[in-house]
């Protein structure tokens, strides 16, 4: 009686921890809308080095980090500067004091921002794909629109005429 339930046990826990990756054919599914906030960004000052964050992580300026009131702690996210095409990816630890902004960077993510002269930047922000966290192109791929494939009847695409 107990091998039926541990079956059915180990089956519910594999899939409770699968991830969804992006696939072809019939059965993947497309996000067909990626949630992007847009709004304006300011960083830390040095000053707030060495205190505690809403996660309980010590703030450190030179490490690239964030935070927000829109996104849950622990979410990574693709922070990218408008108009220009600077881009960083960044991890919410802290909460802000405030709602004006849509999100405080650290002094390490502002300067591969290029904001440090302007304090205050518009910025766009977008949760990033658990597929994308680590590669090299996350950020800018992050910000694309996802890829729909379609098969039609064209020319070499039929097999020989008959």
């Amino acid at each position: 009686m107990r091998l039926p339930f541990a079956v059915l046990a180990l089956l519910h826990s594999a899939v409770a921890l699968a991830e969804d990756f992006p696939s072809l054919g019939p059965h993947g599914r497309f996000v067909e809308s990626r949630l992007v906030v847009a709004g304006r960004a300011s960083f830390y000052s040095t000053a707030f080095h060495g205190r505690r964050t809403a996660s309980g992580e010590a703030y450190q300026h030179h490490v690239i980090s964030a935070a927000s009131n829109r996104f849950p702690l622990g979410t990574v996210v693709a922070v990218r500067r408008v108009p220009s095409a600077r881009c960083v990816v960044v991890r919410i630890n802290d909460r802000m004091g405030h709602r004006k902004r849509v999100i405080d960077l650290s002094r390490e993510a502002a300067v591969r921002l290029g904001m440090i002269d302007a304090g205050v930047v518009d910025v766009e922000v977008t949760p990033l794909p658990k597929f994308l966290v680590g590669h090299e192109s996350a950020c800018m791929l992050a910000f694309q629109p996802p890829a729909h494939l379609q098969a039609q009847d064209g020319p070499g695409l039929r097999g020989p005429e008959r």
